[in-house]
């Protein structure tokens, strides 16, 4: 092979990586998204029942208005302190920048060229500056997940223990535990 041969992998290959890591990128922000969208709506709807409750509960005198004016008061301070709303419209937003740059990378290898290659990994670098910091568990469940779509093999996947999927949506849980698994015979 050529030295030009050569370099052109390394073009082909890094560009590659990087649909990859778009890809992977729009889905984390469509599962944030999802996330914030469904704490706002049960944040929303609890407020809302424990509200009324508690204004029915304190014209009739009872004594479980005391409670229920608590749950009216947690609902409303989690919608008003973590505005899972505003949350799900940064990611939304995030997600269709990430798209709009997939649809970009969608062209015959015979385009991609080194100076393409740099233009797209600076526009993903514009994506990036304004993103949140990342939630690592999540962020290995969209890589998986991409795996399996892509039809790369096992070995490219990454062990997560059930713990932390269980509090993925919340925050990372030892997220330096999470490890490449190894190859599959």
């Amino acid at each position: 092979m050529s030295a030009a041969s050569d370099h052109r992998d390394l073009i082909l290959d890094q560009w590659h990586d990087l649909l990859f890591a778009v890809r992977r990128s729009r889905r984390y922000h469509m599962r944030r998204e999802q996330s914030f969208s469904r704490l706002h709506f049960v944040a929303g709807f609890l407020t809302a029942v424990s509200g009324s409750a508690t204004f029915a509960t304190v014209l009739a005198d009872l004594p479980a208005s005391l409670w229920l004016a608590a749950l009216t008061a947690i609902f409303g301070a989690i919608e008003l302190v973590g505005q899972p709303f505003s949350r799900a419209l940064t990611h939304r937003d995030l997600t269709q920048q990430f798209t709009r740059l997939e649809k970009d990378m969608q062209r015959p290898e015979s385009e991609i060229t080194e100076a393409l290659l740099q233009q797209v990994q600076i526009r993903r670098l514009d994506i990036e500056e304004k993103e949140p910091p990342p939630i690592q568990v999540i962020n290995v469940m969209c890589h998986n997940e991409e795996v399996v779509a892509g039809g790369h093999g096992p070995e490219h996947l990454e062990t997560i223990r059930w713990y932390q999927l269980v509090l993925a949506s919340l925050f990372d849980l030892w997220p330096h535990s999470l490890q490449r698994s190894a190859p599959r015979s």
